[in-house]
């Protein structure tokens, strides 16, 4: 019962002691442990104790220390303990002071029952046996506690040599009415005392009165038989009302106790279940934590529960949270090891690129930085403060190739304007060219033309129609030119073969166009070969048959010239 008290006591004061630092919990013990009653500040005590190691835990976290590992004691809590050990010591030597006292005093109390029953049986003067009776009450009341487990059958004891001695005692009935009178008077007073408890707001308060008020009653002597029951009824039932009070206070603070322990364990499960799946990335163990740390707040911030269960409550804590812990450091440790091998691989990305990054191959070295700026992107994970160098270094390379190129086909684009502007103008004088007698000069000048021609660079894509406009206008001249066929398809051939040189789709085409009229030459040939051996002799069959001959031998003069022309042009 007395622990419940002060347990009520204590819920009063927890906010008082949460908002001391350590250093001022320390002091406060320091001055609790020297009360002269350490009894008395014991409940203080136990609960500076409670909240000076949940604020440890919490100072032990940031200063990285382990409170739980006794070879590595918080200097705080070394000087803590120094302190709570010199107040237990105390108390200890005031048990034992105490509990000699009490042995010394049920041994007096003994002894003055054993008096007043002896006083029934003494042969002398009323008055002398009744002033022994008061002496031996007063000396009975002036006497300090006894061991409490001696105390109620003590009592009882007492209280049948009181009544017994009123009872039997051969003693004027004036004097003995007279002291009924005023014990009943007493005892009439304490009742009222007690009944007006009943309406005392504080549970704490009336149970300590009433403990009080019975102390006074078992001080008091017997009252005339006929009233002995019904006050001690009277006594008992505003007593019990009082202790109703107090027991059903103390149920609905256990009801309400077991809600927030069951609300407690319920985050702690809660704490439990973040770890049902498991995070594999830094972002997800981040959310996480996160989620704990509001669960921890939550726990913190639940309603406080009876000291009995503290403990216990508290371990449930620790050891989700320090599960909770254990993996997310097993995840780090892995993953600080994968980070060392994922930052080898963003190294190497980066040493490839710093040896494309002065590369004028732009097409191929385009492709590859393309390929590493892709394999940068799928690489795997490593910390910002790590990776974030090595992407500016990364990327200083690919800058650096990709901005030599932009100004290389920038200066192309313009260099092919010019060329542009070139063409168009030996355009216009292949226009104004005109055949002469002289077909030498003219081959010679058409060569010439052809130089300039081919030594022009490149032109914009959009008009590479210019070099069908020049090829045809070339082959116009030759066409017109007064020289022998044979030479004129040569001309036109070296025409081609100077055009294809700068055109590599046009000349795969021209080659494909003569692929086919050989492969449909052949077929002729193929034909008309079975056709003659189809002929009979004669006049008629003569004459289809020597059609066919000529036809046969134009057909290969021309699969001839066509091959012989694939051929050079297989070779440029």
């Amino acid at each position: 019962m007395t622990e419940d008290i002060n347990y009520e006591k204590k819920v009063q004061d927890y906010h008082s002691f949460s908002e001391l630092s350590l250093k001022e919990i320390i002091s406060e013990l320091d001055k609790l442990s020297n009360n002269s009653k350490p009894y008395s500040v014991s409940k203080k005590v136990e609960e500076i104790k409670v909240v000076f190691y949940k604020k440890l835990k919490i100072q032990s976290s940031q200063d990285n220390l382990d409170p739980s590992d006794n070879n590595k004691l918080h200097p705080l809590e070394i000087k803590f303990k120094k302190i709570l050990n010199k107040f237990k010591k105390k108390k200890q030597e005031f048990r034992i002071e105490r509990e000699k006292k009490e042995q010394n005093n049920l041994s007096i109390k003994i002894k003055i029952i054993s008096d007043i029953a002896k006083l029934t049986k003494e042969d002398e003067s009323i008055k002398i046996t009744f002033e022994k009776f008061r002496s031996l009450q007063k000396k009975w009341n002036d006497t300090g506690k006894v061991p409490i487990s001696n105390q109620n059958d003590l009592w009882l004891n007492y209280k049948h040599q009181v009544e017994l001695f009123y009872d039997y005692i051969k003693i004027n009935k004036d004097l003995r009415d007279l002291d009924f009178k005023r014990n009943l008077e007493l005892k009439e007073y304490l009742c009222q005392k007690t009944e007006q408890l009943i309406n005392e707001k504080s549970i704490n308060t009336s149970f300590i009165e009433l403990q009080k008020i019975h102390e006074k009653w078992k001080e008091i002597g017997p009252v005339v038989k006929e009233q002995r029951d019904k006050i001690w009824q009277r006594f008992q039932d505003a007593s019990r009302v009082i202790n109703r009070k107090r027991n059903d206070y103390f149920l609905s603070l256990k009801k309400e106790n077991n809600k927030n322990l069951e609300k407690k364990s319920s985050i702690c499960n809660e704490i439990k279940s973040l770890l049902d799946n498991l995070p594999d990335s830094h972002h997800e163990w981040k959310i996480k934590t996160e989620k704990l740390n509001k669960l921890i707040e939550q726990w913190k911030n639940a309603a406080p529960i009876h000291k009995n269960e503290l403990k216990k409550s508290w371990k449930e804590l620790r050891d989700s949270t320090n599960n909770f812990y254990s993996k997310k450091n097993t995840f780090y440790k892995i993953r600080k090891a994968n980070i060392a091998s994922n930052l080898m691989i963003k190294i190497k990305i980066c040493e490839q690129a710093e040896e494309l990054k002065n590369s004028t191959n732009w097409e191929s070295t385009s492709k590859k930085l393309i390929k590493l700026q892709k394999e940068w992107k799928e690489s795997p994970f490593v910390p910002s403060n790590q990776s974030q160098p090595l992407w500016k270094r990364f990327k200083k390379s690919c800058d650096q190739f990709f901005n030599s190129k932009k100004e290389f086909f920038k200066k192309l684009d313009i260099d092919k304007d010019t060329n542009l502007k070139i063409k168009k103008k030996i355009i216009s004088t292949i226009k104004k060219f005109k055949v002469s007698k002289d077909v030498k000069s003219d081959i010679e000048k058409i060569r010439k033309i052809n130089d300039d021609w081919d030594n022009t660079g490149e032109i914009p894509k959009s008009s590479l129609s210019i070099n069908n406009e020049y090829r045809n206008l070339i082959n116009t001249i030759y066409e017109s030119l007064n020289i022998k066929d044979s030479e004129k398809e040569k001309l036109i051939l070296d025409s081609k073969i100077l055009y294809y040189k700068n055109d590599s789709m046009s000349l795969n085409e021209e080659k494909n166009k003569i692929k086919s009229e050989i492969e449909k030459i052949e077929k002729d040939i193929n034909l008309y070969e079975n056709n003659i051996s189809f002929f009979s002799n004669g006049k008629e069959s003569d004459k289809f048959k020597s059609d066919i001959i000529k036809k046969i031998d134009i057909s290969k003069s021309k699969l001839l010239k066509l091959k012989n022309d694939l051929s050079i042009l297989n070779k440029i």
